[in-house]
C-alpha cells in the first residue's frame, strides 16, 4: 500500500502539469494550422512511408478516393499516384496525395497533406515550432505563383520536407510533403 501510495505521489507530481494541459486541450478545438499540421504529421510522418500501406489506411479511413493512376514514364519507371479528400471534423477539409516513382534507380515515394489556410506565413511558424524544425530556409518561387520550403535531411538522409504555400498568388492553401528517396540495391 505504500509502494502504491508513493507511486501515485510520484505520478501525480511529475504528471499533473500536463494532464492540466491534456485536459484544456480537450476542452478547445484545434486551431487549423494545428489540424493541417496534425494530419500530416499522422498520415505522412508517423511511419515510415509506404505506398500500399497508406492506401489501405486512406481506405480504412473512408477517405473519398479523388484521382488513381499508375503507368509507366520514360526512364523504364512506373509511376503511380492516388489522391483523397478528407475532412477534420472541427477544422474543416484537406486533402491527401501520395505519388510513387520505381524503377531500375530506386523508388521516390511522397505524401502531402494540402488544405486551407488563414494565414500561409503564420501556418509556417507553426509548423516550425510544432515539427521542431531547423531555421526557415530562403523560398523557392515558382512560375505558378507559390513559393516552397525546402528541408532536406528532414528526418534522416534521403527525406525532404517541403511547405508550399500560394501566397504570392493570393490563395490561401498550403502543402505539407514528405518526399523519401530509396536508392536500389
Amino acid at each position: 500500500m505504500r509502494h502504491s501510495l508513493l507511486s501515485l505521489i510520484f505520478l501525480f507530481a511529475i504528471g499533473a502539469a500536463p494532464l492540466c494541459r491534456a485536459a484544456d486541450d480537450k476542452n478547445s478545438p484545434p486551431t487549423r494550422d494545428k489540424a493541417v499540421i496534425d494530419t500530416f504529421q499522422i498520415m505522412c510522418n508517423f511511419e515510415p512511408l509506404n505506398f500500399d500501406h497508406l492506401d489501405q489506411k486512406a481506405t480504412a479511413m473512408q477517405l473519398h478516393v479523388l484521382s488513381n493512376s499508375k503507368a509507366p514514364s520514360p526512364g523504364n519507371t512506373v509511376t503511380r499516384s492516388k489522391s483523397w479528400a478528407g475532412a477534420d471534423s472541427t477544422t474543416g477539409p484537406y486533402a491527401l496525395l501520395l505519388d510513387e516513382m520505381s524503377g531500375a534507380k530506386g523508388k521516390s515515394t511522397g505524401c502531402a497533406i494540402v488544405g486551407d489556410v488563414p494565414d500561409a506565413d503564420a501556418f509556417r511558424t507553426s509548423a516550425v515550432k510544432m515539427m521542431k524544425l531547423p531555421a526557415v530556409p530562403q523560398p523557392e518561387m515558382r512560375g505558378d505563383g507559390s513559393r516552397s520550403y525546402i528541408w532536406d535531411g528532414f528526418v534522416g538522409p534521403g527525406t525532404t520536407l517541403i511547405l508550399r504555400d500560394f501566397k504570392p498568388s493570393g490563395k490561401p492553401g498550403v502543402m505539407l510533403k514528405l518526399l523519401v528517396m530509396e536508392r536500389a540495391r
